[in-house]
């Protein structure tokens, strides 16, 4: 069975601190259908044989496509399907087998396009609504996601990655019960599932019941004691009750399983941070950085770092890396302009706190304006 490729777009869960302490990356780590990190994922199949007419080399030209799948030779795999798209334009597999391909090379888009023919083609295919879903959350469009996920439901209600898909984008939107309902229907077709009890399990970080997601995480570490998810979530639950030396020992167990998952990183570094530790919180960040050098939260941890230490000149570096990559980042644009205003750099400073002050307004987000005109009030 083919893992489907990270998810881009996952959005943060409510957060404690500045940067908080579950955020979008840690998310990301429960996602599902991140490259290696969820049982949704492992369950993703590859394009499925395709039965060909006779005719006009159409059945060479798929052997030779599942031959360049099975090699991870996704460019050469797809030109052959698309060569047999143009020879029996009428069979549904040869689109939803392009749209695995494109999204196995995060051309989302081109996914969509195809998963969204093969299901014209035959409208009542779960897996091929499951593909649709992915692509569209992926693509950073959980209500057109939703509703894929609903459609491939709609035809098998017990499709599991349709469930956990669908959970898990519950989970961001703060519908805890209905998450926590389907997690539970999961489990009760697999009682096995890991991504089902880990999601029960950050569900209660999320609600702030840290002795309830340590004993659900616990009990899953009993099924599969390499999860570094459980490890992860353990790690936040302690970290939740101040227990910093047993959270230590539990995000460190889950950057050993998973030692290129950035989002551990991330929640290492918060720790070491909060001890005290500031040159090993530097160089946890920074090897973030070095697993995926596109990630904001990444910058922003470094960012913030700086900032704490005076350090304004780095500060600034890294917080016009966190609006680089974001531009829609309120929080990025104000503390950009925080530095610059402890720079004495006013000019900077007001021009990064007016934009912040604009995306706080479209984000209906009063808390954030206040302290915009706080800060600009101190810049007269």
């Amino acid at each position: 069975m083919r893992r489907f490729p990270r998810q881009l777009a996952v959005s943060s869960l409510r957060s404690i601190g500045r940067l908080g302490l579950i955020s979008g990356l840690t998310l990301l780590a429960i996602a599902p259908s991140v490259t290696a990190q969820t049982q949704a994922a492992k369950q993703w199949k590859k394009p499925a044989p395709i039965t060909a007419p006779a005719g006009e080399g159409l059945e060479d030209l798929l052997k030779s496509a599942r031959q360049q799948v099975d090699a991870k030779n996704y460019p050469a795999a797809l030109a052959l399907y698309e060569r047999a798209s143009m020879l029996d334009g009428k069979n549904a597999r040869i689109y939803s087998g392009m749209g695995y391909l494109h999204a196995s090379q995060g051309n989302y888009q081109a996914a969509v396009q195809n998963y969204q023919q093969a299901l014209r083609l035959d409208p009542k295919e779960a897996d091929f609504q499951y593909g649709l879903g992915f692509s569209y959350a992926s693509l950073g469009q959980p209500d057109n996601a939703i509703v894929a996920y609903r459609n491939a439901l709609a035809t098998n209600p017990r499709h599991l990655n349709s469930n956990l898909g669908l959970a898990f984008l519950l989970l961001q939107r703060q519908q805890y019960d209905a998450a926590t309902l389907i997690y539970q229907q999961v489990l009760k077709v697999d009682s096995r599932n890991m991504a089902a009890r880990e999601g029960i399990g950050f569900v209660l970080l999320e609600q702030r019941r840290p002795d309830d997601a340590i004993n659900v995480l616990q009990r899953a570490l009993g099924f599969d004691t390499k999860s570094s998810r459980a490890h992860l979530g353990l790690g936040l639950a302690y970290l939740m009750k101040g227990d910093k030396t047993n959270s230590l020992k539990s995000l460190d167990q889950a950057a050993r399983l998973d030692p290129r998952n950035v989002g551990i990183q991330l929640q290492l570094g918060k720790v070491y941070e909060s001890m005290g530790d500031s040159d090993r919180a530097l160089s946890t960040y920074q090897r973030a950085l070095t697993l995926d050098n596109q990630t904001s939260e990444a910058y922003r941890a470094i960012a913030d770092l700086y900032y704490t230490q005076g350090d304004y000149g780095n500060a600034a570096s890294q917080y016009r890396e966190v609006t680089r990559l974001d531009s829609n980042n309120a929080e990025g644009f104000y503390w950009l302009g925080k530095t610059y205003q402890s720079q004495n750099n006013r000019s900077d400073a007001e021009q990064a706190l007016r934009k912040a002050k604009d995306l706080y307004k479209s984000q209906n987000a009063d808390d954030g304006i206040r302290k915009v005109d706080a800060a600009l009030e101190q810049l007269k």
